[in-house]
């Protein structure tokens, strides 16, 4: 499935759930790497009184949180071959990720993230959306749960580029989707949202005794292009159960994903300027927070 996987560890938890996640996505050849940014401001302060002695807090600081990825990398039963740590020290822990992730030519990140309230992610972890937003590999942002043995994984596509995302990435999407479904011995759910014209925005009065055969229509055009993309997957073993939702992407997703108990949401990602990404943000980003599986971003070669 994936070659190889960087998994990003923090100075305060084991992340024995991402791990082993870490581990299934491996399959039988994949290598892991565990990366750790170790920075202290306090150890960083120390060398107002003498750089000798930040010097040596910093070697001390680092030798102990490399133990502890060591100690990590033992707990993992796969081949020692397979399996590597690094540490670096940088105060910018999401550019330090991104450079080992060049470095390393990671095919896929794995990165933890601590649930809290939707204000509270967006005051204190300004590092996770520059991750989501900067990362050009598949990025999973993992949360403290385990996958059961058969998970659940869901994908949304949009066969309709409705925000000029190229066609390409459905495909992309669906290919990850059908690959890990596979590995994992996953049951797969694919979803696509749309909305339909309210009644009180439709002024011709000739539309509007027209008005449930236009939703009517709307709806089979829907129903078409997403049969028309699903078409190459249509024989695949455990063929996935495609749902058409009526709604709001950012609404409709994280309650289907509540109702049907997904433990993987996989979506697509596309670069926006920095205004709109001010004003709007990305799917992924809005629906981020409100999600309590784990999320998949990918975005288009």
């Amino acid at each position: 499935m994936f070659s190889k996987l960087l998994v990003d560890i923090d100075e305060q938890r084991e992340h024995l759930e991402m791990l082993e996640k870490a581990v299934r996505l491996s399959g039988k050849e994949g290598h892991l790497e565990l990366f750790c940014c170790a920075y202290q401001p306090f150890i960083k302060g120390a060398g107002v009184f003498s750089e000798e002695a930040e010097k040596r807090s910093r070697h001390a600081y680092m030798v102990q949180c490399e133990g502890r990825l060591d100690h990590l990398a033992e707990r993992i039963r796969i081949d020692p071959q397979r399996i590597g740590t690094d540490i670096a020290w940088d105060d910018d822990g999401a550019h330090a990720l991104l450079r080992k992730r060049e470095r390393f030519g990671a095919d896929l990140v794995i990165y933890p993230v601590a649930p809290q309230s939707t204000l509270l992610h967006h005051l204190l972890a300004p590092e996770d959306w520059k991750i989501l937003r900067e990362c050009p590999v598949p990025l999973l942002i993992s949360r403290d749960r385990v996958w059961p043995t058969h998970p659940r994984i869901a994908v949304a596509i949009d066969p309709f580029h409705s925000r000029n995302e190229p066609a390409s990435l459905d495909a992309k999407l669906m290919q990850i989707a059908e690959a890990l479904s596979l590995e994992l011995e996953a049951e797969l759910h694919v979803l696509h949202t749309y909305t339909t014209l309210p009644e009180s925005a439709v002024f011709d009065e000739h539309q509007v005794t027209d008005f449930g055969y236009l939703q009517k229509k709307v709806v089979e055009e829907h129903q078409q292009r997403m049969a028309t993309l699903l078409a190459p997957w249509s024989d695949m073993a455990g063929a996935p159960e495609v749902h058409l939702l009526e709604g709001e992407l950012h609404q409709l997703v994280p309650q289907f994903c509540k109702e049907q108990d997904v433990d993987l949401l996989i979506m697509g990602s596309v670069p926006r300027g920095a205004l709109e990404r001010l004003l709007l943000g990305s799917s992924a980003e809005r629906i981020l927070d409100r999600v309590s599986c784990d999320l998949m971003v990918i975005k288009p070669d």
